[in-house]
């Protein structure tokens, strides 16, 4: 049986997620902002895991890839991290199209809520999915995240603003009381 596990991001994985950006493009062209022809290079790849990295040293970003069975297959982010009185962060993920509909996303995304909740101790995870994507969407409600409304002109993809669905998850701690889990 296959495993889906999901890792922090390395510098060495910048040649295989510019491989599978390349491999992608057209899957995942509804969904993503425009992309500069260097961002599917080996060195624009590079240049974005690099950009992610001092972010996460920044503790603001917790980025990460998915592997099935030891292979990178997608990436799963925990971006705009906030402490304070806030404590949230928004999640973003995607997954290669030859590995939709197997369960691999929404195994990740549980797995993102581990890292936010219990290493990060946020209070909640935001996430967006266009209501067009029913896959991302279910992804989100199996994974306990609850529909908060629209977001109206949410991102500029494809040449226009679009609409998203807002979807939030508390921790699993929360009591409506405590700052923290502990």
């Amino acid at each position: 049986m296959a495993v889906t596990e999901i890792r922090p991001l390395a510098i060495e994985d910048s040649g295989i997620l510019a491989d599978l950006h390349r491999e992608n493009r057209e899957f995942l062209r509804p969904w993503d902002p425009p992309r500069s022809e260097e961002f599917f290079s080996h060195s624009g790849q590079r240049a974005a895991v690099e950009s992610a990295l001092r972010e996460r040293d920044a503790g603001r970003r917790w980025p990460g890839v998915v592997l099935q069975s030891g292979v990178i297959v997608g990436q799963v982010n925990l971006n705009n991290i906030l402490l304070g009185p806030l404590r949230s962060c928004f999640l973003g993920y995607w997954i290669s199209g030859r590995c939709n509909g197997r369960g691999i996303a929404t195994a990740a995304v549980s797995q993102a809520l581990d890292v936010a909740f219990r290493e990060l101790d946020l209070h909640r995870v935001d996430a967006f999915a266009r209501e067009d994507n029913p896959a991302s969407c279910r992804v989100l409600e199996k994974s306990g995240f609850r529909t908060v409304g629209i977001s109206r002109g949410h991102i500029h993809i494809d040449g226009r603003w679009r609409d998203d669905i807002y979807f939030q998850k508390l921790a699993p701690w929360d009591d409506g009381v405590r700052l923290t889990a502990c």
